[in-house]
């Protein structure tokens, strides 16, 4: 019986490192489902941002008009949630993508709790950063069940 209970944790594991997206696969779903957009292979990063225990990714990607977040919730094969910013707000060209903890009081920063936030060691957040203009700080709302972000 354990040795059955190994192999299938062999084979899970296995399993999940086959269907983990490279940057590049990332890239192309996004120019995909959101064709017109410079998306960045090398600020893909990967993270439980939905708080459903899944590895899920999210892109960067750049017009001159605006800078988008595109975060796969159910992989490559469907289309992502997309979070978009103004290109007069922060800067494409220095536009970056973090992941970001979600273990903090958004209280102390702010002075408020953002609508469905909720604190969490193993749920990740998303920052969107341009070193100009404060971070975007990208969380899973989960009263309406959609990404929102806060600013200072």
């Amino acid at each position: 019986m354990k040795v059955d209970a190994a192999a299938t944790v062999l084979w899970l594991v296995f399993a999940q490192l086959l269907l983990a997206q490279d940057p590049a696969a990332v890239e192309k779903a996004a120019a995909k489902y959101v064709p017109g957009i410079t998306w960045q292979a090398r600020s893909v990063v990967s993270g439980n941002f939905t708080c459903r225990g899944r590895k899920e990714q999210a892109i960067l990607g750049v017009s001159a008009s605006e800078i988008l977040v595109a975060v796969f919730v159910t992989g490559t094969n469907a289309p992502p949630e997309l979070l978009r910013y103004s290109a007069k707000a922060r800067n494409p060209k220095t536009a970056e993508l973090a992941v970001e903890d979600l273990d903090y009081d958004p209280k102390q920063d702010i002075g408020y709790e953002p609508d469905g936030f909720q604190r969490s060691k193993s749920c990740k957040g998303l920052n969107l950063g341009d070193g100009l203009t404060d971070s975007a700080h990208i969380y899973w709302n989960r009263k309406s069940h959609r990404f929102e972000d806060w600013t200072l």
